[in-house]
């Protein structure tokens, strides 16, 4: 008989890291076992670099001891920041076994940094053929830095957890989205965090196009705020985070239908600011393109557990359980 097995979901940001244990039983089902969140300490993370181990593993197990999740247990961590990029681009079609070794001759033409200082991986998105008319695949780029993934692990497994896998908390989003999204639709992901602006388009439940945008220095001060200090934005400040949010939204709203001439339905904006719904209603009144706040994986619910703002922590979670 088939053995009761754990995983789990870990994001964090400058200000914050949260977690969620899934538990699938030996008849199969999963449900959740252990989830919190605790509030960073200024100086911890910097630049999505752990600065301060000793306190950062502090929080680690004020997490797990909080949540009463099994500290054993394997762990996926989410990470979306500076130091993680993200392409949409098109390499010729060859076979599987050399995929990789194209993929990491050619990435360099669509990532802005050195390759060779990134923990690269991508997806393939779909086929489709070049300007020769060439077979090609559609591909997802994602580059993290390297600096930032030993950094992840020397804190990790320094405080004897055990990482199986470090994805992009974006993406893992992004999955629950095409998870739960109709076929025949075409929506945008749009989701905001300390450290960077995404942007995804998905059609018939497949990625079309992705941007990663570092917040510029017109509104990093104003957007580092929203997440640390909510209630002490100012109206000024507010407007500012609303003006670049709209300006991005609509920007890359156009671009998608121009490349594509396929009309977006809905935006799902997310963030982890207690701002999420007023920036909503802003970005929202400019917007041609109906906009909401996305719920997923409200099967999850239970007691005094809201799964909204652990969706990513659960799809995350989920890979770890599919890996056993």
């Amino acid at each position: 008989m088939a053995k009761a097995c754990s995983a789990i979901g870990i994001e964090y940001n400058s200000f914050e890291i949260k977690a969620v244990e899934l538990t699938k039983s030996a008849d199969g089902k999963v449900s959740v076992t252990g989830s919190a969140s605790v509030k960073l300490k200024e100086g911890i993370i910097g630049e999505g670099i752990v600065t301060d181990s000793p306190l950062f593993g502090a929080a680690l197990n004020d997490l797990f001891d909080l949540g009463k999740m099994k500290k054993d247990s394997p762990i996926v961590i989410g990470v979306n920041n500076e130091n993680v990029i993200m392409r949409y681009a098109t390499f010729p079609k060859v076979p599987q076994d050399k995929l990789r070794s194209v993929v990491t001759m050619q990435a360099q033409d669509f990532i802005p940094v050195p390759v060779n200082e990134l923990g690269l991986d991508f997806v393939v998105v779909d086929e489709t053929t070049d300007d020769d008319d060439q077979p090609a695949l559609n591909m997802i780029l994602v580059g993290a830095r390297n600096t930032m993934l030993h950094n992840i692990i020397q804190n990790f497994e320094g405080g004897k957890f055990e990482v199986v896998d470090i994805d992009s908390s974006f993406l893992a989003w992004c999955r629950v989205a095409i998870d739960e999204a109709s076929d025949n639709s075409a929506f945008a992901y749009f989701s905001l965090t300390d450290d960077v602006l995404n942007f995804v388009a998905v059609v018939d439940k497949e990625i079309k196009m992705v941007r990663s945008i570092n917040i510029p220095d017109r509104a990093i001060i104003e957007v580092k705020k929203a997440f640390s200090s909510p209630e002490e934005v100012t109206s000024i400040e507010y407007e500012t985070i609303a003006e670049f949010l709209q300006s991005e939204l609509i920007s890359s709203i156009n671009y998608f239908q121009m490349q594509t001439n396929i009309v977006l339905e809905a935006v799902l904006f997310n963030t982890a600011s207690k701002l999420e719904e007023q920036l909503a209603q802003s970005i929202a009144e400019k917007c041609y393109v109906p906009l909401s706040i996305p719920s997923f994986y409200d099967n999850y619910a239970s007691g005094s557990f809201s799964p909204k703002d652990y969706a990513g922590c659960i799809s995350l979670a989920k890979i770890g359980l599919e890996a056993q």
